[in-house]
């Protein structure tokens, strides 16, 4: 998902998404979240809402506790929530964040500016020196600047294409050319869910209110480190949660499990 601007979200929902708002602003309005914290209530939300169990969430809590507390008429459930990458995703990663940082660095530099870039670069990939990264987010920054005013800078020797559009607030993303991801195992699945269980006891140690335990594990965000849903596999597993989510990012598709 790209930035997310709380405003914008409310101005943009329609008949169908009045119904996800009520989910998810109560959560949005009582905290000062983060932008990686108001990505996840908003696909938790999702998540309640396709799941049409009348469930809400009542909490997002720090650890040791559970990533959300959700409740429905019977009792409390504790939701954790997280997502699963393919085993080369740290370079895909390293540029995601050099992109976030260059947001950060446009925004001190241009604070009047708004607009969303969707950067490609040569082969999907490019590495670089963590001491190097304000440098490249300056060099980046200042280019994106060029294209809106129409003025000449040398383009970043790594960058192919930028595409520019008016947005509500500053948004750089990554635009891979080779973005689909492998489609998920059942193997890779219970790799992923075996790494989750142990926080079950850590929980339940510092919790009497909680009735069940449930895991979401997120697929499929259109790009070459999140897996897609395999139609023809098999993921039904055993597991220490009560229940256990697979849920594709992109249409919010949804599959139990366990």
């Amino acid at each position: 998902m790209n930035k997310i601007d709380i405003e914008s979200l409310r101005r943009d929902f329609d008949k169908e998404r009045d119904e996800l708002g009520k989910i998810i602003f109560p959560i949005v309005e009582k905290y000062n979240l983060p932008q990686k914290e108001l990505i996840e209530v908003c696909q938790v939300g999702k998540f309640i809402y396709k799941l049409n169990e009348n469930l809400s969430i009542v909490d997002k809590p720090n650890p040791p506790r559970p990533d959300f507390i959700l409740q429905n008429n019977l009792q409390l459930i504790g939701l954790e929530h997280t997502r699963i990458f393919t085993e080369n995703s740290e370079k895909y990663n390293r540029i995601k964040s050099l992109f976030e940082y260059s947001e950060k660095i446009f925004t001190k530099l241009f604070p009047n500016e708004k607009i969303h870039a969707s950067i490609t670069i040569y082969n999907d990939s490019f590495e670089y020196k963590q001491f190097q990264k304000k440098e490249l987010a300056n060099k980046i920054s200042n280019y994106i600047q060029s294209l809106i005013l129409n003025e000449k800078v040398e383009k970043p020797d790594f960058i192919e294409e930028i595409r520019l559009m008016k947005h509500s607030s500053v948004s750089f993303t990554f635009n891979e050319k080779n973005w689909q991801g492998p489609y998920l195992t059942n193997e890779r699945l219970n790799e992923e869910i075996k790494k989750k269980e142990p926080k079950l006891q850590i929980y339940k140690n510092g919790e009497n209110e909680i009735g069940e335990y449930w895991l979401i594990l997120l697929i499929g965000s259109l790009s070459s480190v999140s897996y897609q849903l395999d139609e023809m596999e098999n993921y039904q597993t055993e597991s220490d949660f009560n229940r256990v989510y697979l849920m594709a990012d992109f249409d919010a598709k949804i599959v139990r499990v366990k």
